[in-house]
């Protein structure tokens, strides 16, 4: 519109020239070069549209063999400056049969990255799949690799991602931008937990793939010990002679070992033992002593606060502890303590909360929060049911202000993927009968509705049986044990037993009862590795807290497994915004660092088959887009609400 506009005032500035006496001026044809030579000022001043405008006005009055090119360099300069809602019309406007093999290819990589920035990543990866030989392109490729690293990575297939980006770093030779591709790799890998690292890696040395996760997996499991790393290190040098990483990521993540944080030598812990949380604040305490004792910190002790139910005494005891020498406090765990803290505008201490507030905090203040957060749980559902090839889903939740929190959190996340929720159905959460929402978000009732009408009409009895609306892909459900038991066989019961059904942990009473369970066979559900660990290191660090809270740790595992996390993850705190150090895998998921000092957990998913979570390879929690079944593909995005 505009260069149309821009167009049909240069012509009537020329008439009026024109009459003005003397010659007629003739528009001149800039060449490309003076094109270039004039626009580049605009790039480097970060005015890209200003410069694809110019690029446009030189095709409309180019010849017309030359016009492709200089629309494609519009093209290529409104990607650069990310201008997405110009580059669509600029694509749309170049005729791909008037190009020859290279300005195809570079048209084809356009339209890639402007679906990618749309969030269309399926189309972009069918689109890439057109490429049949990467390595032939003028870049042998190295658009391509990054193209489909960023396609897999939206998608969540993160191995893929991984794999694409170790083809692209065969093609560097500049050190920075091999630097930051390698920690792109390391990114994508360390999403994945000890376990799923361990069951992917399946080539042999020296493959490079598996190279890079055994690294991984070393880094990890050394926990900052520089020297039982550099052990380690040798046995995979040994095995991986010559590896990429040796020439940039290592040497990094060698001088980021040193700045490692050492242990606070005086740690304050401040729970409330005798409030009405105090069970839960001993499940706490008891998580930490099991990782104190496990250590045997000779420098390092740990005193405990009672904090008791008064948010407003937490500021005196905080004092009470930094007084008695404390270089580190954990806790607070109830949120308005943490709120005390927060509005404090100044902690001569750094502390580490044992839950999250929802507001927001003071960047500078030294306070993290690490809690076992819902929300957390609800946006991983979001991205797993999306992962998994399913864009549109229905959800059951319950009807009070903790599900409508978590749910928020759901479908905030699943939108912002692409998804929709089509219908939410609110259950009382006393409830055993979900009939009601079940019947309402399935479109159950319409169709018992028509099906009434329709006997009427006719004036007869009519065989019949209800069918439901057909749009939905899957099932999102919120509730703990007593609801999911219930939730499950009524929605089989409600013809919706072939949908696949998600939820958070709390549907697992995380202990296994497979008489009471099996009746939720099929859910899927994310739970941390302290729970789901069947035979590794959680589940003996699990087994030997039954032996001496055979109690306490069957009704709070997730609260041990977070005191023993507070303890451990302590002096990777100052670490975690450090690119190869940036998730701490711990026995509440592998944990991140976000800007407002909070950390995240990455959980595990687990489905129920046979009463008993069976927890899922990573194969099986991240579908790529290939894994979309054809019937999904053949309806298309038209939605019919069924009869």
């Amino acid at each position: 519109m505009f260069v149309s506009r821009l167009y049909v005032l240069l012509t009537l500035v020329l008439l009026v020239l024109a009459g003005c006496g003397g010659s007629p001026v003739q528009p001149t044809r800039p060449t490309d070069q003076g094109v270039d030579a004039r626009i580049q000022s605009y790039i480097e001043q970060g005015d890209y549209l200003s410069a694809a405008r110019h690029y446009l006005e030189a095709a409309r009055t180019a010849p017309s063999d030359q016009r492709p090119a200089l629309r494609l360099k519009a093209a290529a300069v409104l990607e650069q400056g990310e201008l997405w809602d110009q580059l669509e019309p600029v694509l749309a406007s170049i005729d791909t049969r008037t190009l020859n093999e290279q300005q195809r290819i570079q048209h084809l990589l356009l339209s890639v990255r402007l679906d990618l920035a749309e969030g269309r990543s399926e189309e972009a990866l069918q689109k890439l799949q057109t490429i049949s030989n990467p390595e032939l392109l003028p870049d042998h490729g190295y658009r391509y690799y990054q193209l489909r690293a960023m396609a897999y990575a939206m998608r969540g297939n993160t191995l893929e991602a991984a794999r694409q980006l170790i083809w692209l770093d065969g093609l560097l030779d500049d050190p920075q931008q091999k630097l930051e591709n390698q920690y792109r790799i390391w990114e994508q890998l360390s999403t994945l937990t000890d376990h799923a690292l361990e069951n992917l890696r399946v080539n042999p040395p020296p493959d490079p793939l598996s190279g890079w996760m055994e690294l991984l997996q070393i880094t990890r499991q050394s926990s900052g010990d520089r020297q039982a790393w550099m052990q380690q290190l040798a046995g995979w040098r040994a095995r991986y002679p010559g590896h990429a990483a040796e020439s940039a990521l290592l040497p990094d993540l060698l001088g980021q070992l040193e700045q490692l944080t050492a242990r606070p030598q005086h740690i304050a812990v401040l729970l409330p033992f005798s409030g009405r949380a105090r069970e839960s604040a001993a499940a706490l305490r008891d998580g930490m002593l099991a990782a104190w004792y496990e250590e045997q910190p000779v420098e390092t002790t740990l005193r405990f606060y009672d904090t008791g139910g008064d948010a407003m005494l937490l500021w005196s005891v905080y004092q009470q502890a930094v007084d008695d020498g404390a270089d580190f406090v954990i806790g607070p765990l109830l949120k308005a303590s943490i709120d005390q803290l927060s509005q404090s505008g100044l902690l001569p201490v750094p502390v580490m909360a044992l839950n999250q507030t929802g507001g927001e905090t003071d960047n500078e203040l030294p306070l993290y929060q690490f809690g076992l957060a819902p929300e957390d749980e609800a946006r991983q559902a979001a991205q797993r049911i999306f992962n998994d090839g399913h864009q549109y889903v229905i959800s059951l939740i319950p009807d009070n202000p903790w599900g409508e929190r978590v749910f928020n959190a759901f479908a905030r996340a699943y939108g912002d993927l692409g998804g929709e929720v089509l219908e939410t159905g609110r259950y009382p959460p006393k409830t055993a009968d979900f009939k009601k929402p079940i019947e309402s978000t399935l479109n159950l009732d319409g169709s018992k509705r028509r099906h009434n009408a329709l006997q009427r009409l006719l004036g007869e009895r009519l065989n019949y049986e209800p069918r439901r609306r057909q749009d939905v892909e899957a099932i999102f459900i919120l509730g703990f044990p007593r609801q999911a038991r219930q939730l499950r066989p009524q929605l089989r019961f409600h013809h919706a037993g072939d949908l696949p059904v998600y939820s958070t942990s709390h549907v697992y009473a995380a202990t296994s009862d497979p008489g009471l369970d099996r009746d939720m066979d099929g859910l899927m559900f994310c739970d941390i590795p302290w729970v789901l660990d069947k035979a590794g290191r959680w589940a003996e660090k699990r087994e030997m807290l039954a032996r001496v809270w055979p109690v306490r740790s069957k009704r709070f595992q997730r609260l041990f497994a977070l005191g023993y996390d507070a303890w451990q993850v302590t002096p990777w705190l100052g670490t975690l915004n450090m690119p190869g150090f940036a998730n701490y895998p711990g026995a509440t998921g592998i944990l991140t660092l976000d800007e407002q000092k909070r950390l995240h957990r990455t959980l595990e998913w687990a489905q129920f088959y046979r009463g008993v979570p069976k927890k899922l390879t990573h194969s099986e929690t991240s579908v790529s887009m290939e894994g979309r079944n054809e019937s999904q593909k053949d309806r298309g995005p038209g939605r019919s609400p069924g009869l």
